[in-house]
């Protein structure tokens, strides 16, 4: 049995590494357009603020997938959904495809709750399967209103070099809170299944948000560049405004405990500025390419992880 739980502990940075690697993204590309502001910047302000986030509120997760998603906890359980998340994520990463953890790892537990007989708590499951569908919409309602705030405000500022400079800082601003919320749910969530096994759980966030960071330092850059570059480079206001929107949206359900993907409210914030500036997606294969990863996600963590029940 403590072999069990070491190696859950194991999974779980391992899978907080591919976290931050796959949703770099969202820290990072929304802000391509301001050439002033330096990757390594904007992902030490995003890897800051998924620190910040994973110990202050990533709490408020503990209980998505045991008192959420499913009654009962399970040891087996756990190492079975984060090998099965990890294997989804990291296939992704490989393949450059942002894709949502918390689709992936709730989508592995819904199996896992019925064959190991833990209890499926299919109120719950509902509100989250609602709040992923509503999430890329209320983000994109969110970055439209920052977004003419934002135009407004820069109008009144006169110079155009005062407005890049302004853009420059609250772009790193942005990019810390959008870590902010994706250590407080994403980080949060995988801190939340391993931590029944876990003596000092506020250590074990720091030190999970940390392995996320080393995600977006080492191998975030290839996924970063499918969103700036392929689908819709955005630029001072724009840029703060979709990186805002995501990032509020995460934020607030946050506060309620559910399980939402920061990859699926920036696509819908970018989507939505995308609408206010009547501009086209640059590249609608690769946007199709993340939708239907948003499908295939949870698909995905449910037959791989009734596949390694089997074998188990």
């Amino acid at each position: 049995m403590q072999l069990l739980i070491l190696f859950s502990v194991l999974l779980a940075v391992l899978v907080c590494v591919v976290l931050g690697a796959n949703n770099a993204s969202a820290c990072v590309e929304t802000s391509a357009g301001i050439v002033s502001v330096e990757y390594l910047v904007l992902a030490t302000a995003g890897g800051l603020g998924i620190i910040a986030g994973a110990v202050v509120e990533g709490g408020k997760l503990s209980n998505a997938v045991y008192g959420g998603v499913l009654f009962s906890p399970s040891n087996k359980a756990t190492a079975i959904v984060l090998l099965a998340t990890l294997i989804v994520m990291l296939v992704a990463t490989i393949l450059n495809l942002p894709l949502s953890l918390t689709q992936a790892m709730v989508g592995a537990a819904l199996p896992i709750g019925l064959l190991l007989e833990l209890g499926v708590n299919w109120r719950f499951f509902a509100l989250v399967a609602v709040s992923w569908v509503a999430a890329p919409f209320v983000a994109a309602a969110f970055s439209i209103v920052i977004y003419q705030v934002t135009r407004l405000t820069s109008r009144r500022m006169g110079s155009v070099f005062r407005r890049a400079r302004m853009y420059a800082v609250t772009t790193l601003g942005g990019s810390f809170y959008v870590g902010y919320a994706l250590g407080a749910n994403g980080v949060g969530l995988v801190d939340g299944i391993s931590r029944s096994a876990i003596s000092t759980p506020l250590l074990f966030s720091l030190f999970l948000s940390i392995a996320a960071v080393v995600g977006i330092y080492l191998f975030g850059y290839g996924a970063v560049r499918t969103v700036s570059e392929r689908i819709l480079a955005l630029a001072g206001s724009a840029a703060l405004a979709a990186q805002l929107g995501g990032a509020l949206t995460v934020h607030l359900f946050t506060q309620l405990g559910v399980p939402v993907s920061i990859i699926q409210t920036t696509i819908g914030g970018i989507a939505g500025i995308g609408q206010a500036k009547d501009i086209a997606i640059m590249n609608r294969r690769i946007v199709l390419r993340i939708v239907l990863g948003w499908v295939v996600a949870p698909l995905t963590g449910l037959a791989l992880a009734w596949l390694l029940l089997t074998l188990t």
